[in-house]
């Protein structure tokens, strides 16, 4: 039996390069992309909001930007697109909003979707990466044959708009940019249906929530996949993390719904924000690198190591903590559900240890630097040493033969003493392993990336 689909959201999270500190500063920049609306500003989301937040938080903000049509495949979908800015987490959001089409969709319209849109989404992705010059050659192939089917999909289009809000963003006061810029993107799925007869087809779900074109039967009588599951008034959520689907009946209201979706954008971005401290950074191998040559760790790099950590601590302060932003209690159990299911907990967990790496980084680089230094300085005593020693060698011509053979041994010894320390520095900076003993990698979630 096909189900009536109401409408697919398909959010696409990107780094948005740095947080804003203050939305209504930022305004004329904004305002530049389309119509600009901020999240809780009225009495009604005062209601569900902890004041202590919002006093302390800059605002959600969406931008509406112009109305398309997408064609993936036979099936053109009339979409709305929404940039969502999570200022306080420096991420944004791509929303497209995919409307029912005119022609009725059957239940394999729908299971082909997931693979349709990803081939259309891979055109602009790879384009998005060559032009910021992070396209590997691994994915190189990847491009050539997502190129090859260009001609079944047209409209798709959401990195072009992040770029450009990234370069506005650049001059703006109120812009707090970061050390670094996650590269890479993550996009979810969440599927709205309404219930067309008795009872919604359990399998098409089934495979909405996989991600498969194929429906998953069992052969053995068992139960099929046990996804998580929510009631919120007359809509019925369901979520494998990577997809989501929301059943309507007849009696549905658009709050619950629009509950339900808002706090899904929070926790994906939240999810995000935990991805982009983890996914491997070029820098990243260049902050190791200053282990085994502190010469090369300047004041200002370990300063931006450090600002790297304060960044990264201040966000995770409030990752998976809902009580800390809401007191409606609909809107806890709605994001403790999505939460779980996203699965934001491990990701957070990978996140810490990556702090906790880097701060492992950045107390080792100091004790090495502080070494270096107090070897050159050692290096520096012995030189002034034998300076002082041949300035007075002069003067040992007028002493007799004993004090001046003994003026000779001590010039010899400081020089001795001056080479030994000066090998023992080369040995020093020449091995590797001295610089690394002390220090052992985390493992679990550093360097570690989940899918994009």
């Amino acid at each position: 039996m096909p189900l009536d689909i109401d409408h697919i959201q398909v959010p696409i999270k990107f780094d948005l390069g740095g947080v804003i500190d203050d939305v209504w500063q930022a305004m004329p920049v904004l305002q530049q992309f389309g119509e600009v609306t901020i999240d809780a500003v009225d009495d009604r989301d005062a209601r569900s909001y902890n004041i202590s937040y919002l006093a302390t938080h800059p605002p959600t903000v969406t931008i509406r930007l112009p109305d398309s049509e997408v064609r993936l495949r036979d099936v053109t979908w009339q979409a709305r697109t929404d940039l969502v800015v999570y200022s306080a987490l420096g991420v944004v959001s791509v929303d497209l909003r995919l409307a029912r089409p005119s022609r009725t969709l059957t239940g394999d319209d729908l299971r082909r979707f997931y693979d349709d849109q990803v081939a259309a989404n891979n055109l602009d992705y790879f384009a998005y990466l060559d032009d910021i010059g992070v396209l590997s050659p691994n994915l190189a192939s990847y491009r050539q044959s997502a190129q090859a089917n260009s001609g079944t999909h047209a409209g798709w289009v959401a990195a072009p708009y992040v770029t450009r809000l990234r370069a506005a963003l650049l001059d703006c006061p109120a812009f707090r940019p970061r050390e670094r810029c996650y590269p890479f993107q993550n996009m979810r799925q969440f599927f709205v249906l309404r219930r067309t007869g008795e009872t919604a087809d359990p399998h098409l779900v089934d495979a909405l929530l996989g991600l498969t074109a194929r429906t998953p039967r069992p052969t053995d009588g068992a139960a099929t996949p046990s996804w998580p599951e929510l009631r919120i008034e007359d809509v019925i959520v369901r979520s494998s993390g990577w997809s989501t689907v929301a059943v309507l009946d007849g009696q549905a209201t658009r709050d619950a719904l629009g509950i339900v979706q808002e706090m899904y954008g929070q926790i994906h971005a939240q999810w995000f924000f935990c991805q982009l401290w983890i996914g491997v950074d070029p820098a990243d191998h260049e902050d190791e690198r200053l282990i085994t040559s502190p010469a090369e760790a300047t004041d200002h790099r370990v300063a931006q190591l450090a600002r790297v950590q304060i960044e990264l601590a201040h966000g995770l302060a409030e990752i998976g903590n809902v009580d800390l932003m809401f007191r409606d209690p609909a809107r806890v159990a709605v994001a403790r559900f999505l939460i779980h299911a996203v699965r934001v907990e491990g990701h957070a967990e990978a996140a810490q240890r990556r702090l906790e790496q880097l701060r492992a980084i950045l107390e080792q680089v100091s004790n090495l630097r502080t070494a270096y230094f107090q070897r050159r300085l050692q290096l520096l005593f012995a030189i002034t040493a034998i300076a002082g020693v041949v300035g007075l060698y002069p003067a040992a011509h007028d002493l007799n033969t004993t004090w001046r053979a003994w003026t000779v041994i001590l010039f010899c010894s400081l020089a001795l003493m001056c080479w030994l320390a000066i090998r023992s520095m080369s040995r020093s900076e020449a091995d590797p392993r001295r610089g690394r003993r002390g220090w052992r990698p985390r493992t679990g979630g550093a360097g570690r990336r989940a899918g994009d």
